[in-house]
């Protein structure tokens, strides 16, 4: 019992000073070991680490949850583009497409911008949550561009 009033002391103490040295120092003035004021300092730090790590945790938990909740999701399922000799079709989401009957690469920038690559074109596509807002097509070589006529279905 007189040990554990001596624990309490010196953890009352070594909580009202700024530094370990000073807390140290602070508690073995009060005539406790300087063991039993090293494991009350050494108690203290594990205590702070563990409340840290339990906020740290719970940031990065909101934050997931919330990056979660922001992220636009592909409203697209299915879509059919032209223009002047071109006849694209996208579907499942912008994992496949074809450009005028082969297939094409599609590359994702980001939930909201796509570009699909194959026969000669690259055509870059813009989205919002209500399905694509935005088309056009420009040759790979050379300096032929446009816009594309889209239909979603």
């Amino acid at each position: 019992m007189k040990k554990l009033m001596l624990v309490a002391i010196a953890v009352s103490v070594l909580s009202a000073c700024s530094s370990p040295a000073e807390r140290m120092a602070q508690c073995e003035a009060q005539g406790v070991s300087k063991d039993t004021c090293y494991m009350a300092e050494q108690n203290r730090s594990t205590a702070m680490n563990a409340v840290a790590e339990k906020q740290a945790l719970e940031n990065a938990a909101n934050a997931v949850q919330h990056g979660q909740s922001a992220k636009v999701l592909d409203p697209l399922r299915e879509a059919s583009f032209t223009a002047n000799g071109i006849k694209a079709t996208v579907s499942n989401g912008f994992f496949s497409a074809t450009i005028n009957g082969k297939k094409a690469t599609v590359k994702r920038f980001n939930a909201n911008a796509y570009e699909i690559t194959g026969a000669g074109y690259i055509l870059s596509v813009t989205l919002d949550e209500n399905g694509i807002t935005d088309a056009s097509w420009n040759k790979t070589h050379g300096r032929d561009h446009g816009l594309l006529q889209v239909i979603q279905k």
